[in-house]
């Protein structure tokens, strides 16, 4: 609502932003000021520089500038701050011909078109003001929301910051900002950016090795030092210089090495340093860089990061030491890696915490560890270091106490370390040491995963010990409904537990009486958060019920104008004992809070006693989730360890300002570091060895090198060899793309061994994409709820992405493999790494073990949510779930399952329930309650879908029990099924390749049905299953039976079916396979069904069911021998235009139209006889454009199709049946090439942007020789022309100045002159154009359409001048 009051706010607002700014400058010369007149009394007094090898570097004697201009409305105010000028050097800068290059594009169009230049030559913006600190323009706006680009430019044309620059509105609300030249960075006034130029900013050098800095302001720079203190903070003294040590740095170049081990800083200015400099001294201390001028003016001035250097001159020795408490021969000896702490001590404490002394470690030069041995007695005992090392979040020497990284248990809440010895027999269950675990991991592709999590399994279980609930040992209890239903699950196949993090966690409290869980009593959660007591709830803290009763009495007033359950939730997340885990603390410990006592190695025997009643009562192997790519906390936080140890080490950074990196959500690791390379090694050692873990899921595992996975994974099998590892092997963050090293992503991991999981049959499944809300969510069904065989009533999927999704789900029942060809939604064999996944490869596996299937997992809506949203009113949920979890249980590769998917499993529309508690969270493994529709959703992350939420609730009916228990048996039969035969298993992408085929493909498909084969016939190969010859997999996602019968073998040859049956392992009674049915060598199927096939083994291996020929539908014309023409063109309505067919499905026809025969005509596409061959406009009047497809509609009574000939030249039309219900007519005109002239420039520029021809010529760079100048219209196409010298060959491209509007000639490749080619708008990164000239005088013109819908032309010819 806007009022009296919004107005007043708008108004003192603008008034207070003014202040504010004003605030800010005197800040910051206050700052830079303590700078000039520091006197360093928390550093050490070093020697001044020797003043021979150059001047001493010193700050300007000047004082921070004020604003010279403050944006007005509509208006917005850049200043740059001249680092060369009479504010440092005395040297008046000549601003009169600076100016800015300012433009509008798809991501930032404020400015005004006042602002905009013609072309890069444009000079019309220039300084609104100057003085000697350097000029400020004023940049019209059209607007006020986004953002403006610019460009500030010298009176060369300079780009003055090195790249293009942009204003966000929301980052600077005031729109007042400053620039320095050298730096991309925005700053909010020139006083900072005054401040950012000469005094020590961000982190962007690099010491690399030994030898070696990086730093990009480092570059052309007159003087460039590596300054240095053994502590305290490197900075100006009262006269502005810095009198601190220093290394001279020379010029360098990288490596080719050292260029491949540093992709993200390869370009920046590389310095070497002095030969045989030690450095180990130097790193215990504040590093910073300073570049200056010739005459000692700081020109640049930033930390440094070491990890690099720290690798290299420690990690060959320290990665061969043990670290941690290590308990040998009746010692412990304690080792901590801290190459830059200036001494560390052993801190002791008695088991009630109580000090005990502390011992002085000593350091080894070689590895930088630190050690301390001691007896036996110390067995049992808590400890922590103590540290005095410098932190460059403080920069200056601090003084603390830490905890082991390498702790193997701890105190409650992990606030002291405990030494330990893991072969104490008291820490192990009896028969321990014997345990082996019940399913081999040779070949993983028999491996099912069950994903669960400790708290969920048993947290809320009437039938588990109270003390044992949500605990390890929840799981060792033998006559609870957890422990039998995993039981039922393992007996079917399923055959490993995974569990989400187990390990020791920061967010979750492990003092009981500190916590309230949703059984306790209401009161409690007033006493533990006193925040309730003043809240609207504070009513319940009295009433003596528990908090699940009071969330219960809410339930029924929940909505979305009052969601008052998660408003409630709220105030118990952040004390309960629910938490996914996913926020490490010590890697190596089990977590306090899974523990009956919390202090101490009871957990450590809990732990163990879990693991073996996996294995032995349970019947599966162990499965752990760790979290290797963050840690909870950073810096000098009190849950961070890590970075307090070894700073700026661990962690990640940001390559210029030195912040710790956070796209994983918290403060990311760098595992490409060694260091912490070994400690991931050493953990996982652990946990296999001493744990008996089977097999390890990494979280994020693309933030990890693919190089340090594989290797790690070779460590872990030194102790299992059978060791397996999968995780999530997603392309994100700052590391994207490969930008810091080759990550173990999804498309780096085929022949590694290594999973990851797959979202391609994930969203092909669900429908549209994890991170979609609002109604796209319902718009987007997938293959598993209804996708145009059962639309809801949005119906927002066609054909086209209903056949896609179907061949993703293929695609990932044949292992998601990169060279498993398929045929196409399009009739196209296609490897699976031509298939596309949003632009990228669908297929990426080599083995079908590299990939987990899915459509179910911790994160996202679950199975049955994803259904409430997207299946239409009515529809059978329970069997959409059991046809959605069969495609990944009965395909090839690996099946994951979310723990309850099977019982219909809800979290009431939930997208990320992390912390949402066990209310949101909970399973009943008693079948009485699914958990559906408990309350809205956390609002501050589904508040969006609300309204929708609120609609589907009501199109859908809360699940019984009876279809929980039809859903376990579905979920059972599907596991029996896949264990039922090796075929199912197959393990390897050639025997996938070899013996999987796909029936029912390509255009003509029935949408819905999935068949695969599998052939164990006699040219498959071994036997690998001497009972049949091969399996049939039928689902079928649609409302109705369907049949299939006709199978063809390679030779194009029909296969005979007539002995298939259906497979024994599936249930009786209420099966998945409902009304399968084998008749007369016709295959059918049920409504919303699945079913295995067999075709049995008599002896030897018969003919089986081999894959059929692939045969490239594009190179057949899709109307065989019938002849195709062109009817009605210039009034010819008989055979004469006969199309010729080229490929792709296209009939093409050519044709010279002369000035005397423009006007209007009509045409239709038929065969000679007018037959079934028929096709016409769909609706009355349309007409065919030139470059625009029309579609065409099947039948006698259709339309005739008009078109306009305007021009005489050559006109192409192109008939495209792909579908051959909705076949397409383009024409395309080319006009007669001319002779060529240099036109006039006219004023004025119609696209916007301003246009070059980028390519080897230019150095891909905008040059204005080669820039085409506005000449006019030609109808609605606008001319634009460069006429340039020039002989040789040369790829190029039309583009505008930033490559956000690129063009191609007839869609790229060769093109020669004198001849006249389309031109239209292409991909970034697609293939450029080529052309070879002799010498002469070139013309590049090109016509295009200012408003985008037309399609235009180019000539590229010899010219003479005008």
């Amino acid at each position: 609502m806007t009022g009296y009051s919004d107005i007043e706010t708008n108004y003192s607002g603008n008034y207070k932003k003014m202040d504010m700014k004003k605030t800010k400058v005197a800040l910051v010369t206050a700052s830079l000021l303590a700078l000039l007149s520091g006197c360093n009394d928390n550093s050490s007094s070093p020697s001044t520089p020797d003043p021979t090898d150059g001047p001493v570097a010193r700050l300007p004697n000047v004082q921070p500038p004020a604003e010279q201009l403050v944006a007005g409305p509509d208006q917005a105010v850049i200043a740059l701050v001249d680092t060369q000028t009479s504010a440092a050097r005395g040297v008046t800068g000549p601003f009169a011909n600076y100016s800015l290059h300012l433009w509008n594009n798809d991501a930032c169009s404020a400015t005004a078109e006042s602002g905009l230049n013609a072309s890069w030559d444009d000079k019309v913006n220039t300084p609104a003001a100057a003085d000697g600190f350097g000029p400020s323009w004023v940049v019209p706006l059209s607007k006020l929301e986004g953002c403006i680009n610019f460009i500030a430019r010298n009176g060369d044309l300079a780009n003055l910051t090195g790249s293009d620059m942009k204003v966000v509105f929301s980052d600077h609300p005031d729109r007042t900002v400053a620039i320095v030249a050298g730096k991309n960075e925005i700053f909010g006034s020139r006083a900072e950016a005054f401040t950012a130029a000469f005094g020590v900013a961000g982190a962007s050098a690099h010491l690399i090795d030994g030898n070696t800095l990086i730093w990009k302001g480092g570059k052309d720079k007159p003087h460039v030092r590596l300054y240095y203190t053994e502590s305290g903070t490197i900075k100006a003294n009262a006269e502005g210089v810095f009198d601190f040590p220093y290394i001279t740095l020379t010029p360098t170049s990288l490596t080719a090495e050292q260029q491949a081990k540093y992709p993200h800083l390869k370009d920046a200015a590389a310095f070497a340093l002095p030969a045989g400099k030690d450095l180990k001294p130097l790193l215990k201390g504040e590093l910073v860089a300073i570049g200056t001028d010739a005459d000692g003016i700081l020109q640049g001035a930033t930390l440094v990061q070491s990890a690099g250097a720290l690798d290299a001159l420690y990690s060959e020795a320290a990665t061969k030491l043990t670290y941690g408490a290590v308990v040998e021969g009746g010692n412990v000896t304690f080792r901590l890696w801290a190459p830059t702490a200036r001494s560390v001590k052993l801190a002791l404490f008695d088991e009630q915490h109580k000090p005990l002394g502390e011992r002085t470690m000593t350091l080894d030069e070689a590895s930088g560890s630190w050690s301390v041995q001691g007896g036996s007695e110390l067995v049992g005992k808590f400890y922590r270091y103590d540290i005095q090392v410098y932190h460059p979040v403080s920069r200056k020497l601090e003084s603390y106490q830490v905890t082991d990284p390498y702790s193997l248990s701890l105190a409650m809440n992990s606030e002291f370390s405990q030494v330990v010895d893991l072969n104490d027999p008291a820490l192990k269950p009896e028969g321990w040491d014997s345990l082996k675990a019940p399913h081999s991991q040779q070949n993983p592709a028999d491996i099912t995963i069950y994903e669960a999590h400790v708290r969920d399994l048993t947290g809320n279980d009437d039938s588990t010990p109270v003390e044992h609930r949500g605990k390890f040992l929840g799981l060792t209890d033998t006559d609870t409904a957890p422990v039998k239903h995993l039981q039922a699950l393992a007996k079917s196949g399923v055959s490993h537990l995974h569990l989400l993090p187990v390990f020791d966690i920061a967010t979750v409290n492990e003092d009981p009486a500190k916590v309230a869980n949703i059984s306790d009593d209401f009161g409690k959660l007033c006493q533990v958060n006193p925040e309730v007591q003043n809240s609207k709830f504070a009513g319940y803290c009295s009433s003596g019920q528990t908090i699940e009763a009071v969330l219960g009495d809410l339930q029924g007033g929940d909505s979305k104008e009052n969601p008052q359950v998660q408003e409630l939730y709220g105030y118990l997340r952040g004390v309960d004992s629910f938490n996914w885990g996913y926020d490490p603390y010590h890697y190596t410990t089990p977590e306090g809070s899974y523990a009956t006592n919390a202090e101490g190695s009871q957990r450590i025997l809990e732990f163990r006693e879990m693991v073996k009643a996996i294995k032995q009562n349970i019947g599966m192997n162990v499965v752990m989730d760790v979290v290797y790519n963050h840690t909870n906390e950073a810096g000098l936080g009190p849950k961070s360890v890590l970075d307090k140890i070894v700073p700026w080490y661990y962690q990640r950074l940001n390559p210029e300002t030195g912040s710790v990196e956070n796209s994983t959500c918290c403060s990311n690791t760098a595992p490409e570091h060694a260091m912490f390379a070994k400690l991931m090694d050493d953990s996982l050692v652990t946990w296999a060895r001493d744990y008996k873990i089977d097999a390890f899921r990494f979280d994020l595992m693309g933030h990890h090198p693919k190089d340090q996975m594989v290797q790690a994974l070779a460590a872990v099998k030194q102790v299992n060899p059978e060791m397996y590892f999968y995780g999530e092997g997603w392309n994100f963050g700052e590391v994207q793309d490969d930008k810091r090293f080759v990550q173990a992503t999804q498309k780096h991991l085929a022949g590694t061994g290594i999973g990851s999981f797959s979202d391609r049959l994930r969203d092909a499944v669900r429908g549209g994409s994890p991170f979609d809300g609002g109604d796209t969510i319902r718009k987007t069904q997938g293959f598993g709820n209804g996708a145009l065989v059962d639309a809801n009533e949005m119906d927002g999927v066609d054909r086209a992405t209903a056949l896609h999704q179907a061949d993703l789900v293929r695609l990932g029942m044949a292992g998601n493999l990169k060279d498993f060809i398929l045929t196409d939604k399009d009739g196209m064999p296609k490897k699976g790494s031509d298939i596309d996944y949003n632009g990228q490869p669908a297929g990426y596996a080599q083995d079908p073990t590299e990939i987990q299937n899915y459509v179910d997992k911790h994160d996202n809506q679950t199975l049955f949510d994803n259904l409430i949203y997207k299946a239409p009113q009515g529809a059978d949920l329970v069997r959409m779930q059991g046809v959605s979890l069969a495609t990944a249980m009965l395909g090839q590769g690996i099946p994951f399952t979310h723990a309850g998917v099977e019982l219909l499993r809800s979290k009431s529309m939930e997208r990320d329930s992390y912390d949402s508690g066990d209310w949101y969270n909970r399973v009943d493994y008693t079948l009485a309650d699914n958990n559906f529709d408990k309350g809205l959703p956390r609002k501050d992350k589904d508040g969006d879908n609300y309204p929708l939420i609120e609609k589907v609730l009501g199109k859908h009916v809360k699940p019984s029990g009876a279809d929980m228990a039809t859903m376990v048996g579905f979920y059972q039969e599907l596991a029996e099924l896949r264990q039922s035969s090796r075929l199912l298993r197959l393990g390897s992408g050639a025997e996938v390749i070899k013996r999987v085929d796909f029936r029912n493909t390509g255009p003509d498909q029935e949408p819905g049905l999935i068949v695969m084969t599998v052939d164990d016939g006699v040219n498959a190969g071994a036997d690998l299953d001497p009972a049949i010859d091969g399996l049939v997999v039928m689902i079928n996602a649609t409302n109705a039976p369907q049949s299939i019968s006709d199978f063809r073998d390679g030779n194009d040859q029909p296969i005979d079916l007539t002995s298939l049956q259906l497979s024994p392992a599936h249930h009786g009674g209420e099966s998945i396979a409902r009304d399968a049915a084998v008749n007369g060598g016709a295959l059918t199927l049920g409504a919303w069904s699945a079913a295995v096939f067999v075709k049995p083994q008599s002896g030897a291996q018969g003919t089986g069911l081999p894959v059929g020929k692939k045969t490239d539908l594009s190179t057949v014309p899709p109307f065989g021998d019938t002849a195709v023409y062109l009817k009605g063109f210039l009034n010819e309505w008989g055979n004469t235009n006969q199309m010729t067919f080229s490929s792709n499905f296209m009939y093409e026809f050519t044709t010279e139209v002369s000035s005397d025969k423009l006007g209007t005509t009509n045409v239709k596409i038929a065969d000679a006889s007018w037959g079934p061959l028929n096709y016409g406009s769909c609706n009355a009047g349309d007409k065919l454009v030139v470059g625009t497809p029309l579609t065409l509609c099947k039948g006698g009574d259709t339309g005739n199709i008009g078109l306009d000939l305007a021009k005489a030249g050559s006109y192409k039309f192109v008939f495209t049946a792909m579908n051959k219900d909705k076949p397409t007519l383009s024409v395309s005109f080319t006009e007669p090439v001319q002779s060529c002239k240099v036109l006039d420039t006219v004023a004025g520029n119609p696209l916007g942007y301003n246009l070059f021809v980028k390519g080897e010529l230019s150095g891909w760079a905008a040059q204005p020789q080669y820039q085409l100048s506005y000449k006019g219209m030609d109808g609605d196409l606008a001319i634009y022309q460069a006429a340039f010298n020039y002989t040789g060959s040369t790829e190029f491209k039309v583009a505008n100045e930033d490559w956000s509007k690129e063009y191609l000639l007839n869609g790229g490749g060769a093109v020669t002159a004198e001849t006249g080619y389309a031109i239209g708008f292409s991909q970034p990164g697609s293939a450029n154009n080529s052309i070879t000239l002799p010498q002469g005088l070139w013309s590049v013109l090109v016509k295009v359409d200012p408003a985008g819908t037309k399609a235009g032309t180019a000539v590229i010819q010899e010219c003479s001048a005008k």
